[in-house]
């Protein structure tokens, strides 16, 4: 049985219609083509300080147990570290945050870990092994991990770090492991986090 000539028309053009959609929302969602996006070469996303999004509101128990929450450090720049003991790239860039959160604590700027363990236990140890003197929010069941804003990485892999500035917006990202490079891109998109004169936030 032949199809008739105006139900494939129509067919053809609600197709056509589909793919335009997933087009429109795969631009959308293309951090590239955001106002004020940037895609560094080292695959750091700086975004401009008046179009940068909310940070999400964090909040949970950290690793020994107690309360923890993002607002604790309003004030201050923050990168937050997502990580998980069976990460390889994690354990190699855990020095490095280690590195960084004591050197900078002091100029106001700190790291936050984010536990995608299955088992505190787990972070637990791992937090030990590599002496971790930040502290991290277990986000076991992640959670907290889709709260963040659209458009700004892939927090279904791990490691993956943001930076959010003292006004408690988020300034950069980069999923993947880190290096030297990329910590000073984020430590220094998160320090710029006023916006210039007469720009709203």
């Amino acid at each position: 049985m032949k199809t008739p000539p105006r139900i494939i028309v129509l067919s053809l053009a609600a197709l056509t219609v589909v793919a335009l959609g997933v087009g429109m929302i795969a631009a959308h969602d293309d951090p590239g083509t955001r106002k004020g996006y940037h895609q560094g070469k080292g695959g750091v996303l700086t975004i401009e300080a008046r179009h940068r999004p909310q940070a999400p509101g964090f909040t949970g128990s950290g690793l020994d147990g107690k309360p923890l929450s993002l607002s604790a450090y309003k004030g201050k720049a923050v990168l937050v570290n997502g990580w998980a003991s069976w990460c390889g790239p994690c354990r190699a860039e855990t020095p490095l945050l280690v590195k960084t959160h004591k050197k900078l604590r002091s100029r106001g700027v700190v790291v936050l870990g984010l536990d995608q363990d299955n088992s505190a236990a787990n972070g637990r140890a791992f937090a030990s092994e590599f002496h971790m003197s930040y502290p991290s929010l277990v986000d076991s069941d992640g959670k907290q991990a889709l709260k963040l804003p659209q458009g700004i990485l892939n927090a279904q892999g791990l490691p993956f770090t943001f930076a959010i500035d003292p006004r408690g917006k988020v300034a950069a990202a980069s999923s993947g492991p880190l290096d030297e490079a990329k910590i000073d891109a984020l430590v220094k998109a998160a320090q710029a986090g006023t916006a210039p004169a007469g720009h709203g936030s």
